[in-house]
């Protein structure tokens, strides 16, 4: 007798790649959503249906399984959080290269992804950094795979979300560096034209120097509705253009240095804590300062505090339903892409006002795999469009029929400027 969706449990919990088996073998035809850690792997405001499928949850498989210091690699569960992993490695001088931006990211799923960071000019993305891992295909079958066995099908599972594989275990690379005692100074570049923010991306994408980190961030609000005295109407105010390119560069730390980066952590945490309590349209301000914290980074700090900045600020200050969309562009066209990006969201919002506040960030990425396919390096862009509440754009059934139009409309501009989206799921 097969079993339906009711009979299954609501979350599997598996400890090791034997349950991992046994889970995708007992749940079939059942379809499994993949969760890596505490959190899951979505965020609560994406535009997405309702998920029904049975969930698998990695969680319990998080333990850092072995470091070998010499060769720099460490093997880890994929549900170990790459926080964890890092300070494992901490305690043999040692980091991960690439690491995502808030604490909860799991080895397994940050690889399923690809995986990017502001560090990916130097080090390309997290999957680059992948050596073997272990994983369970769609029909419960065990394998193992690597850059120098299986190298096809390593390359499919990584970056595949799940979709060719579940992957269990994984050996990194890991690199000689103490991110705790590592200072950066931040040389900032700030822009109220678009046209010049971009162009000033490219350069630095394209001479990077000795920047450990960089990331250009892009902030364009809709016209702001102000009322007036009862009786009088309402007033709308201009949008708001601002920009931000930041280059992180080593230094020598100093008390002052010191004394700054303590200032400064215990500023954002608290401006953090009081954006995340600050809900709905009377915490809109707060929130947009928030965000304004993070557009204007600290001068000096860690490099480990660097890393993790967006996690303290960032995930308070941008709440609501938004549509996102990122893009690998190849350095020869992206500007073009940056561009006609830029305009297709502006231009749904000036014709429809389905999107109030568009946001972008980006950074290069320096990957070989990457490179394999165009032959050159790439620029990575990400746009977060954040959605008017109402029922005409977003409905029950989720996305709308305007979202999917620009959907269409993105597809035609990756097939034209030879971009790749970034899927995510």
């Amino acid at each position: 007798m097969s079993m339906t969706l009711a009979d299954l449990p609501d979350e599997y919990l598996p400890r090791d790649t034997a349950d991992v088996v046994r889970t995708v073998r007992d749940s079939r035809p059942q379809p499994l959503t993949v969760r890596g850690g505490e959190y899951g792997d979505h965020a609560e405001d994406e535009l997405a249906p309702p998920d029904r499928r049975v969930v698998l949850s990695l969680r319990r498989m998080n333990r850092v399984q072995a470091v070998d210091a010499d060769a720099r690699l460490v093997r880890v569960q994929a549900g170990a959080r790459l926080s964890d992993i890092d300070r494992t490695l901490a305690a043999h001088g040692l980091g991960l290269p690439i690491v995502g931006d808030h604490r909860e990211i799991t080895a397994g799923g940050f690889a399923a992804v690809g995986g990017l960071s502001a560090a990916s000019h130097r080090y390309g993305m997290f999957s680059d950094n992948v050596v073997a891992l272990e994983y369970v295909d769609p029909d419960g079958r065990f394998g193992t795979c690597g850059r120098a066995h299986h190298a096809d099908r390593f390359r499919r599972i990584l970056g595949g979300a799940g979709r060719t594989g579940i992957i269990t275990a994984l050996t990194l690379e890991a690199v000689e560096v103490d991110k705790d005692h590592t200072w950066l100074t931040s040389e900032a570049h700030r822009f109220l034209d678009f046209d010049t923010f971009v162009e000033h991306s490219v350069a630095e994408i394209e001479r990077p120097g000795d920047a450990m980190l960089q990331v250009g961030r892009w902030v364009d609000t809709a016209p702001l509705r102000v009322s007036r005295p009862v009786g009088t109407g309402h007033v709308q105010l201009g949008t708001v253009r601002f920009g931000q390119w930041s280059s992180l560069h080593p230094t020598t730390a100093t008390a002052s240095l010191r004394a700054r980066r303590e200032l400064g952590s215990r500023a954002r945490k608290s401006l953090g804590a009081i954006a995340s309590a600050a809900r709905g349209p009377a915490g809109m301000p707060v929130r947009n300062a928030a965000a304004g914290a993070l557009m204007f980074s600290p001068k000096v700090l860690t490099l480990r505090d660097a890393e993790y900045l967006a996690d303290t600020v960032i995930t308070s200050a941008e709440r609501g339903p938004a549509y996102r969309v990122a893009v690998f562009a190849p350095l020869s066209t992206y500007t073009a892409v940056f561009h006609r990006l830029h305009d297709l969201f502006t231009d749904y919002r000036e014709r429809s006002g389905c999107f109030t506040v568009i946001s972008a960030m980006t950074y290069g990425v320096r990957s070989p795999y990457l490179h394999e396919l165009s032959g050159e390096d790439h620029g990575f862009l990400t746009f977060t469009c954040r959605v008017r509440p109402t029922e005409t754009y977003t409905g029950k059934s989720g996305t709308s029929e305007l979202l999917r139009e620009i959907d269409t409309a993105i597809a035609d501009i990756c097939h034209s400027e030879r971009a790749t989206r970034y899927e995510t799921d």
